[in-house]
């Protein structure tokens, strides 16, 4: 895969590429978790070749790396698949609420958006719900492009230098996300 395709800002959802990239996103929390583990304990090279495999076709080839370098991604690996796992969560609620809205609703459609009917707030909010669903495959591949960055970067050949300040932005915006959605429940 070129340069070009790798960083590309044009995402269609519905292909099998943005597929594997969502799900190389979700691979990022338990490689992290794994690769953190073994970095922990002093086994740097383990936690670089299960980073590097969890990458995939990706990434490139792998340099010595230093035991700081691995712990520095893995801890970063691992907050940034977390965030990939909460917008995954976030869109199936918003769908499975989308879909079920009408069997779930405390009777306040009424004031609800596509009220006063019950049929109209329905169908708002399963369109809604439903149209979250490519956004969250678009949100996961930027993710999985951030994380092969980072895997570059930090593992591979030196990758883009925006990677880390953007993955620790990314892990700040998502634990503020995290906790302004615990406190509307």
């Amino acid at each position: 895969m070129s340069a070009d395709q790798t960083y590309s800002t044009t995402v269609n959802p519905f292909t099998t590429d943005s597929a594997r990239r969502a799900l190389f996103a979700l691979r990022a929390f338990p490689a992290g978790l794994a690769a953190l583990g073994a970095a922990a304990i002093g086994q740097h090279r383990w936690a670089t070749r299960w980073q590097l495999d969890a990458a995939g076709r990706w990434s490139e080839q792998a340099r010595p790396s230093s035991p700081l370098r691995v712990l520095t991604h893995s801890v970063l690996s691992l907050l940034v698949g977390t965030v990939a796992w909460f917008v995954v969560a976030l869109s199936v609620i918003a769908a499975f609420r989308g879909l079920f809205y009408g069997l779930i609703t405390d009777d306040s459609y009424a004031y609800s958006w596509g009220g006063p009917t019950l049929a109209g707030a329905w169908l708002v909010h399963l369109v809604l719900g439903l149209l979250l669903v490519p956004v969250a495959v678009w949100i996961l591949r930027g993710i999985a492009v951030l994380q092969t960055g980072l895997t570059r970067r930090l593992l591979g050949d030196g990758g883009p230098a925006w990677v880390v300040p953007v993955a620790v932005i990314l892990a700040v915006a998502g634990a503020l996300l995290f906790r302004s959605w615990l406190h509307q429940i």
